[in-house]
């Protein structure tokens, strides 16, 4: 079954457990926009309160992933700190309401999120996929940590995660010189798990999606969570305790007693009927 809502900078649609989300700027190759992030933001919420939501894709529409930035946001962001008179004012026009409340986070959060990065994935467009959970890149996909080349710096919890995902070392590469690198060494770099042919992208990635889909929702996602906290913590016995408090919650879960019946009745689980 694919139901399908209307948004006017991204499309949203939900075929059997999983969400598809497209970025829909096609003309601007999906560059990035307030408007759009609240948009996902909203979607991703919905599909967070849907016990028939398993997982999210996130992809774009056209030949392009995001390109980044809309430029038309760094210009009127330019001219409005350049009106101010203050501090906080020019601190307020580099850092939107919404930005400042977090940004890309809410994708740590969610459900399991999987990008289908079926082109250029640029700044931003790169960053916010950092924080979403496994990347699935096109042989035509392009990456590009692209903010020195902009006179700025990298954003979005990428100064965390792109160094725990690639290494310090290809992550200083990329955010010094601003390279366009290519699929194949998005690849070996480790920044993308996979890289597919271009037409077969988004059902690959949607198959990958639906395995985590047919699993326990709620053991999913604390597992997801688990590892985003546990990433950077320093204190070992922490992250023992939130691992035990975790699987203390999982163990009394309706997903756990059906994977115990299943076994003892020597049967697929069916976690949701």
């Amino acid at each position: 079954m694919t139901t399908t809502t209307e948004y006017e900078q991204i499309l949203f649609e939900q075929r059997g457990r999983v969400a598809l989300i497209t970025l829909n700027r096609p003309q601007r190759l999906n560059a990035w926009t307030w408007q759009m992030n609240a948009e996902m933001a909203e979607a991703i919420g919905r599909c967070n309160d849907d016990d028939g939501c398993g997982a999210i894709v996130i992809t774009g529409a056209g030949r392009g992933f995001c390109s980044g930035a809309d430029m038309g946001n760094f210009n009127r962001a330019i001219e409005a700190r350049e009106q101010a008179t203050t501090e906080e004012e020019k601190l307020r026009a580099s850092a939107p309401p919404a930005r400042r409340g977090g940004g890309t986070g809410f994708y740590q959060q969610s459900k399991p999120v999987l990008c289908a990065i079926n082109g250029p994935a640029i700044g931003v467009g790169l960053t916010m996929t950092l924080t979403m959970d496994l990347r699935i890149a096109s042989d035509r996909a392009r990456f590009a940590m692209r903010f020195v080349r902009m006179g700025i710096t990298p954003e979005a919890s990428s100064t965390t995660y792109l160094p725990q995902i690639v290494g310090i070392a290809n992550a200083l590469e990329l955010s010094m010189t601003g390279r366009i690198i290519g699929a194949d060494d998005a690849l070996r770099m480790g920044l993308v798990s996979r890289v597919v042919p271009h037409e077969r992208l988004l059902d690959e990635t949607m198959a990958l999606a639906g395995e985590i889909a047919a699993n326990p929702t709620d053991a999913v996602r604390a597992a997801k969570q688990l590892m985003h906290r546990n990433m950077v913590e320093q204190d070992r016995e922490e992250v023992v305790r939130r691992e035990g408090a975790a699987i203390a919650r999982q163990y009394e879960s309706a997903g756990h007693k059906e994977a115990v019946r299943a076994f003892l009745e020597k049967r697929e689980p069916n976690f949701n009927p």
